[in-house]
């Protein structure tokens, strides 16, 4: 079957036309800023911050003028080979920034800033988006609080007391839905001190309608299922953001681990600064440490009770992680520009996700390069956007708000009914609600297609 066409920088319909235009300008605006900063504290990386902000203003103005993307250099691919499918994707034609496949050009633009930043001394691991990171993780410090409180009061009953399994059921659709929004959504389910039983009560099943409205796809009972079917043995969760997001994952995986669900987490990370906010090893250390440091979350250490709410989850995260139970792991694929159909390919890391029984994909950019980021019509069944890879026997769930234009497996008539409302609240393209953040899917494949 022939596959439909990638989205492109120069569709006016596409997110990618205000993406390139306006999104990336102002993040690479940015990283010029914090370069500055970095350097105003070490005034000895001043020369190699001068050379990357150098290479980042040419590159604004290559952006105007609408410059072709250009193959990275023998040299760079002999010392980064994985560098080398970007250029076998630019030998096939010339491609320019502003008409460019959006996927491809965006990894190629977070490739091409890290080479930059590897040629140098002083800043060869310096993370340019570091600082802001750092600066969103702290706006959600009552967020965290909350999630801590309530965490708590579920761990010390999943502790005390025998749960059956409808209840362990809710507990997981709420802790994915968490996971899902990166957010507490309407945690009322875990709320004040609601024993297990209320979890099952009217008011709760009303909370769980209310946060699905947004849903667009749920396939959660099917991934529950895979999860207490199998060996319950391992879940993988593929991370998208740092920082409250990162935090919301990792109470889904206390929360499987505490219930017995599951004896190991594995969470893969990005090797490299990569769009913006995904996760890298040294973020999700920095995390443990940042929630128990009252001078990063200065205004939710304040009284006993907060700081015991907070030590209860980051004590236990730390225990888990001691024992080995929840680790991380990183792989230059995830990286790459391929689709990750091309999984097969890495024979190691291909090999390492057959021993979980579910591996989780998290956000946005995971599920574009799931579905290879093509114009599929939204009716198009999941497993078949994923292409290959529901049938290499990887049990597959992909969390994601919309915030590109690919989506699939919805019902016939939901993207029309979606353009038409979206219109009508004022907005000149209709397509674009996919990319608003407020719709979601879950989408599961069991891989054995």
């Amino acid at each position: 079957m022939s596959l439909p066409p990638p989205a492109y920088n120069n569709d006016p319909i596409s997110f990618a036309y205000p993406t390139v235009r306006k999104r990336w300008p102002t993040i690479l605006e940015g990283a010029i800023a914090d370069i500055a900063a970095h350097v105003a504290q070490t005034p000895a990386a001043k020369e190699c911050g001068d050379h990357v902000t150098g290479k980042i203003r040419a590159l604004l103005e290559d952006f105007k003028k609408d410059a072709a993307l250009t193959p990275f250099s023998e040299s760079e691919v002999d010392k980064f080979a994985y560098l080398k499918v970007y250029n076998d994707q630019l030998s096939q034609k010339q491609m320019t920034w502003l008409s460019a496949p959006w996927l491809f050009s965006e990894c190629y633009l977070y490739q091409l800033m890290e080479v930059w930043f590897k040629e140098t001394r002083e800043l060869k691991t310096f993370d340019v988006f570091e600082s802001l990171k750092n600066q969103t993780f702290k706006q959600s410090s009552f967020g965290v609080l909350e999630l801590c409180k309530r965490y708590q009061t579920l761990g010390q009953q999943l502790a005390a007391e025998s749960v059956d399994k409808e209840t362990l059921k809710l507990l997981f659709v709420e802790f994915a839905d968490i996971s899902l929004w990166g957010n507490a959504t309407d945690l009322s389910l875990l709320a004040g001190n609601v024993t297990l039983e209320d979890i099952k009560s009217v008011q709760g099943a009303e909370v769980r309608k209310k946060n699905e409205e947004k849903i667009l796809v749920n396939d959660i009972e099917q991934a529950w299922l895979q999860v207490v079917s199998s060996s319950s043995s391992r879940i993988d969760f593929v991370l998208d953001n740092s920082g409250f997001e990162l935090f919301a994952d990792l109470c889904m995986a206390l929360f499987v681990l505490d219930a017995g669900l599951v004896k190991n987490v594995v969470l893969h990370c990005k090797e490299i600064p990569w769009f913006v906010s995904d996760t890298m090893p040294k973020d999700f250390d920095a995390l443990l440490e940042q929630l128990q440091d009252p001078s990063f979350f200065s205004d939710i250490h304040e009284t006993e009770a907060d700081k015991q709410s907070i030590d209860y989850l980051v004590s236990k995260l730390k225990s888990y992680v001691s024992s080995g139970q929840i680790s991380t792991q990183h792989h230059p694929f995830w990286t790459s520009c391929q689709e990750f159909w091309a999984l097969p390919q890495q024979a190691d890391l291909y090999t390492e996700l057959k021993k979980s029984d579910l591996v989780i994909f998290k956000g946005d950019l995971n599920y574009r390069k799931l579905t290879g980021d093509l114009d599929w019509d939204t009716t198009t069944p999941f497993s078949v956007a994923i292409q290959q890879l529901a049938s290499l026997k990887l049990p597959i769930l992909a969390l994601r708000t919309c915030k590109a234009d690919v989506v699939v497996g919805l019902p016939a008539g939901v993207n029309e009914k979606l353009i038409e409302t979206y219109k009508e609240m004022g907005n000149e393209i209709g397509e674009h609600w996919k990319a608003l953040g407020k719709w979601a899917v879950v989408s599961f494949c069991s891989g054995q297609q």
